[in-house]
């Protein structure tokens, strides 16, 4: 991967503009392709970015396949830049949360922690932190009484002290979660991890990160999850992409790589992992070109953040959710 250039946090360490992002697995059969997939796209395709959360649980098929990477010696733990999150539930035992993650990732560190969502959820299972998203008997998410993200944020900043995470960032924020971390807090986030692609662009968010020199790492670049991709069906994307003589998903994760934003694609399919990494050179005309899909079909977003709860963005309804 040495051929993918990396962009500097605020922290002064390196993170590969391309990732893999891992994802939640369907069933017990799926959990088994993360970790050949980890395997494959470390040892074979060349990714030295990992993306993963307590949420996917998968972080223990992970860890197998990272030991037998490492123990092998061919490459080494700090060749790969690894990221997990915190879940909501954990909002006041955010270590506690981590060493779980790293427990099953078998790692004494991580190269970043995020905080997953800037909500604090009821936990009902302290060891487990389950149901992820809990309700009250009407459906309402139950939200934790007494803590916010700030309070999360705190912990964060003691983790990294520490050195149990080389840097703390956050995902799913909006300029007013960041403005208030920034202003009740001490350290600045070093990411920002969010929804991204031509029909989700959120230009002024990209933009005021980077003025505030927090890196933006884009998931769901294909514009949706497991259960589809249908930026990979846009007509304008396939024109793009004949133009170039490259696939679909190389316009979209070059729309990002051309823009210093970081990208985590999605897949298990070794002739998908391989053509990710793939740079083709968009020029600042095509990603500008690209910027006006959302104009021309709309918004979409796959993260409809179902909770009852204000994130902030600016696209907040009405949009398209992809499911």
């Amino acid at each position: 991967m040495s051929h993918i250039k990396s962009v500097k946090l605020n922290t002064g360490a390196s993170i590969p503009l391309i990732g893999l992002g891992t994802w939640v697995p369907v069933d017990h059969s799926d959990r088994e392709i993360v970790a050949s997939t980890i395997e494959y796209a470390i040892g074979e395709a060349g990714y030295r970015h990992l993306d993963t959360a307590y949420y996917y649980e998968t972080e223990d098929k992970i860890g197998e396949a990272l030991k037998r990477i490492f123990d092998r010696g061919e490459i080494k733990r700090e060749e790969v830049f690894i990221t997990t999150k915190i879940w909501p539930t954990f909002y006041d035992k955010v270590e506690y949360c981590l060493d779980k993650s790293l427990k099953d990732l078998q790692l004494d560190y991580v190269d970043l922690l995020l905080v997953h969502y800037p909500v604090c959820l009821y936990r009902e299972n302290e060891e487990t932190g389950k149901p992820f998203i809990p309700e009250y008997p009407n459906g309402l998410t139950r939200k934790a009484k007494g803590f916010d993200h700030v309070d999360m944020w705190k912990q964060m900043e003691e983790i990294y002290k520490k050195g149990k995470a080389k840097a703390i960032g956050v995902s799913n924020y909006s300029e007013v979660f960041i403005d208030e971390l920034i202003e009740k807090c001490e350290i600045i986030p070093a990411v920002n991890q969010i929804e991204l692609h031509p029909r989700l662009p959120q230009l002024d968010l990209v933009d005021y990160c980077k003025k505030k020199g927090i890196v933006v790492t884009a998931f769901s670049p294909f514009g949706g999850g497991r259960h589809g991709a249908p930026m990979i069906f846009n007509e304008d994307v396939i024109k793009m992409a004949e133009k170039y003589n490259c696939s679909t998903g190389n316009i979209l994760v070059n729309y990002h790589y051309v823009n210093d934003v970081v990208c985590l694609p999605k897949s298990a399919k070794p002739d998908r992992l391989v053509d990710n990494l793939k740079i083709i050179g968009l020029t600042d005309e095509d990603k500008k070109f690209l910027d006006t899909l959302a104009d021309k079909y709309g918004i979409l977003r796959k993260d409809d953040f179902p909770w009852g709860l204000d994130l902030g963005f600016e696209d907040k309804k009405p949009y398209e959710v992809w499911d």
